[in-house]
């Protein structure tokens, strides 16, 4: 599934954790990435690029899911479907907040990203 296929399901997303493996690991994107942050306390973040046309200049953020199925225990998520490549998983609680919790992770990144740019600068000054 591309990017673009999982940002427009996603962008429906109110109830339920979608996870896709890639390179033999486990992703979470948007809502599915809130939800795993809120509920499972998943804290390996990322951030990529959007596709072209689909939102100018903006960034997608994507949690990493080590063993899904170890979370599958926790009763507040149920496992509607499960592929080779792919999970889909109700959650029995929803969870608000995500637009907020998403411009502060994007705070925090661009926060890195500039402290990281500084210290580039101060490394190539001092050399």
């Amino acid at each position: 599934m591309t990017l673009e296929e999982i940002l427009q399901i996603e962008a429906r997303n109110v109830d339920c954790i979608f996870l896709y493996q890639e390179e033999g690991a486990w992703y979470a994107y948007e809502h599915s990435a809130f939800y795993c942050y809120s509920l499972l306390g998943i804290l390996d973040i990322d951030w990529l690029p959007c596709p072209d046309g689909v939102s100018s200049g903006q960034k997608t953020i994507r949690v990493r899911v080590s063993e899904p199925d170890k979370f599958l225990c926790t009763p507040l998520l149920r496992l509607m479907r499960k592929r080779k490549t792919e999970y889909v998983v109700l959650c029995k609680i929803s969870c608000g907040g995500f637009y907020y919790w998403r411009e502060q992770q994007q705070m925090k990144f661009r926060v890195l990203q500039e402290r990281e740019s500084s210290c580039t600068k101060i490394n190539e000054h001092a050399e």
